[in-house]
């Protein structure tokens, strides 16, 4: 390389291997560049299974995984420190470089003054082109004026090399020296897997000129890339989530820098490019052109929506939701809560709590444990580093646990039944904790809910790994289809059922078939507690859902209807659904999972509560066993949490209603208790989020309402769930009658 151009570093974060072509094909851009990268590097961000599949199948790349907080932003800042070159050049995971990429974006380093360099990223359409409300720019070509919604250059942007407030993500280069001036990409902000977030560039580079007002950020069109645009960003959905996640992410960004910087191009955006878009697309619909019309709603729409994200993320920033610098990086923020177990009889009086990239934890939660047993879950401070459980302890008698063996011998044959949709490392995670429980005749039966028959051969690999894991695909759409398929394969006198983001404990299925040993007991749920605490969505989800009901074992017994009819209709207080293990004659009985209720239905939720509830109304027992302990993995998004929390609201109305058409006998006990649980579920202070959540806080009052809106929305979802099945079956039935 020419002395007079620096090295450089290329580095390329992945999150999923959904990508893998993507991936192997940006690698392979960067390999064949005119002037050769220093190094490259491939940030693989939390997903290890993907790690190890680059480190065999990549030649010529360094793989690394970040080690900062989940996300985009972190996986940069891992490269960022990692990287050799005098200059960092970041492409994304699905674009590929012209092989002239580096050759035009490294001479402008040869000014001193020039701090960053970007280029232009063209758009890769799918098989069916690229949208009609998609605008076409002023030349009926080229870039359109919303095609930043895909990552790509718009009609706004300098035709010739010129500076810029900030780069594209897709695109962009830096000197090295960037990351130790800014502190690099702030973590609290940016894309977190498929979460359409952004920004982080744009702050960065605000940020850089604050530190070094004579730094030049350019763009340069000459240095090219193709961005591959998958076909779920042509929908109109992903317009709205992506502007909408514009504006939320520009609140953050104006919060963080001064909001006349931080805003300067968008205003001149919005007062030049944007009405000279719309008139030619009005005129180009009046002459009955394809998508004037169409591109016209979405150039308003685009407004409407990044302004409404806007306003919504600067309310929320007001309230003391703003992410400073100084706590996004590396943990996700400063009320960070350590999740850990302790065994009193044998453990330490003190426990050393580990400190992230210098961040102390200040509390903890604790999952106090004798032996097999569990004793309290409980909140404790954490004090210079150290988890002080003084007084928690007892001391051992003996050597070996006291504790009995429950056991049974011969062990009972079970059968473990795990739905999943698309999430390969979270179910990697929870088949290999079912196994690990040892239990000596298990078998896991994975249930692929969506199946692609480009990825079966994975996942019959991965089953071929251990005897006792068998794969089964269900086609129809729905947990309930997904359960009910591998309730009728399963071979176990018992059969579980556990969510593939759940992980179990060593003791977990011992525990289990320990309860059920009492032939009175049809079903047994089990403790759920948080795998980690560190974001405020999992949090919020701990404090006003969560899946934990104590550590007390509770039996729901036959006469429960008639002494307590309210528990019977709140069957969440049984345990959850999603890690319970049932006698495999009590779910024949039932007649198994109710296609119209749960995840995949427009119902959206509810069909394991259904079942308890149906269970328990015909006088069968389930037994909550704290002993039986999993880790769930809560959402670390806000708009997925909400999402699932109108989501509870909308299948908790739908399962009542259900019932009742049913059993219109109930209507009286049900008018007689349903108010009052109905006030507990929506209000803050009054239910579950009353014992860890201060009464009204923002936190919980937010989500109320939101479970209050999907409540509202459960009789029109049962109603399509009812339509939807009908239309299912109409379907099937030709087929049916040529067997």
């Amino acid at each position: 390389m020419s002395p007079l151009v620096p090295a450089v570093s290329v580095v390329v974060c992945a999150y999923t291997e959904d990508r893998w072509t993507d991936i192997v094909a940006a690698i392979a851009s960067v390999h064949a560049q005119t002037v050769p990268a220093h190094e490259v590097l491939l940030v693989v961000d939390h997903n290890p299974v993907l790690a190890t599949r680059a480190r065999g199948g990549l030649a010529g790349v360094t793989v690394l995984e970040n080690t900062h907080r989940n996300g985009l932003s972190g996986a940069r800042n891992t490269g960022f420190a990692a990287a050799g070159g005098e200059i960092v050049a970041f492409l994304d995971d699905d674009a590929t470089a012209h092989p002239d990429w580096l050759e035009q974006l490294l001479p402008a380093y040869r000014d001193p003054t020039v701090m960053a360099v970007g280029g232009s990223a063209f758009p890769v359409w799918t098989s069916s082109g690229r949208p009609a409300f998609l605008p076409i720019g002023p030349a009926g070509g080229g870039a359109g004026e919303l095609d930043w919604v895909v990552g790509c250059t718009y009609t706004g942007l300098p035709v010739r090399t010129a500076t810029v407030r900030n780069l594209m993500g897709c695109n962009m280069s830096f000197r090295r020296e960037v990351f130790g001036l800014t502190g690099g990409f702030t973590e609290g902000i940016g894309r977190i897997g498929s979460t359409p977030l952004g920004c982080e560039e744009t702050e960065l580079c605000i940020q850089l000129r604050r530190h070094s007002p004579p730094a030049a950020i350019l763009f340069e069109p000459r240095a090219t890339v193709d961005h591959h645009v998958h076909p779920a960003r042509t929908r109109w959905s992903y317009l709205r989530r992506r502007c909408w996640s514009e504006g939320v992410s520009k609140s953050m960004v104006a919060r963080l820098a001064d909001p006349g910087t931080a805003l300067s191009t968008e205003r001149a955006y919005l007062a030049r490019v944007l009405p000279s878009a719309l008139l030619r697309q009005v005129s180009r619909g009046l002459r009955g052109h394809r998508g004037g019309w169409s591109g016209a709603l979405a150039i308003v729409l685009a407004v409407l929506w990044t302004t409404a994200g806007y306003l919504v993320g600067s309310l929320r920033h007001r309230g003391g939701i703003a992410i400073r610098r100084d706590q996004a990086r590396p943990e996700p923020d400063a009320d960070a809560i350590y999740v850990t177990e302790f065994d009193v009889r044998h453990g330490p009086e003190q426990v050393r709590v580990p400190d992230p990239g210098g961040r102390r934890y200040r509390q903890a939660q604790v999952l106090l444990r004798d032996g097999r047993r569990t004793v309290d879950v409980i909140r404790l401070p954490v004090r210079d580093g150290m988890l002080d459980v003084a007084g928690r302890t007892r001391p051992a008698l003996t050597t070996e646990s006291d504790e009995p063996d429950r056991r049974l011998s011969p062990s009972p044959s079970v059968s473990i039944v795990v739905p999943t949709v698309d999430r390969p490392d979270a179910l990697t995670r929870c088949v290999k904790s079912l196994l690990g429980t040892g239990y000596p005749d298990l078998e896991v039966l994975v249930v692929d809910n969506r199946p692609d028959p480009a990825e079966r051969a994975r996942w019959q690999e991965f089953v071929a790994t251990d005897p006792r894991i068998r794969y089964l695909t269900e086609p129809r759409r729905g947990v309930s289809f997904a359960r009910n398929t591998g309730l009728a394969a399963a071979r176990g006198e018992y059969v579980g059922f556990v969510d593939d983001d759940i992980e179990v404990d060593h003791w977990w299925l011992h525990n289990l078939t320990a309860e059920l040993a009492d032939p009175g007991t049809d079903c047994v749920t089990s403790l759920v507690l948080p795998a980690h605490l560190d974001a405020r969505a999992q949090r919020a989800f701990e404090e006003f859902k969560g899946f934990g009901q104590g550590a007390r074992r509770r039996r729901f017994g036959p006469g429960l209807w008639e002494r307590e009819p309210g528990h019977v209709l709140t069957p969440g207080r049984f345990g959850p659904g999603g890690c319970a293990l049932w006698r495999r004659s009590a779910l024949e009985r039932l007649g198994g999972f109710d296609p119209l209720l749960g995840p995949g239905t427009p119902s959206r939720a509810g069909e394991d509560l259904y079942l308890f509830l149906r269970l328990t109304r015909e006088g069968g027992c389930v037994t909550y066993a704290p002993d039986a302990v999993a880790w769930h993995e809560h959402g670390t998004e806000w708009p997925e949490l909400r999402t699932r929390i109108r989501g509870y609201g909308v299948g908790l109305t739908a399962m009542l209603l259900l019932h009742l058409l049913r059993r219109p006998g109930d209507l009286i006990q049900m008018a007689r208790v349903l108010p009052e649980r109905l006030r507990r579920v929506v209000l803050p202070g009054s239910g579950r989020a009353g014992q860890e959540a201060a009464p009204g806080s923002s936190r919980t009052r937010g989500l109320a309402l939101d479970q209050l809106r999907g409540l509202a929305c459960g009789p029109v979802a049962l109603a399509r769930s009812v339509r939807h099945e009908r239309r299912t079956r109409a379907a099937e039935a030709p087929a049916v009658r040529a067997r």
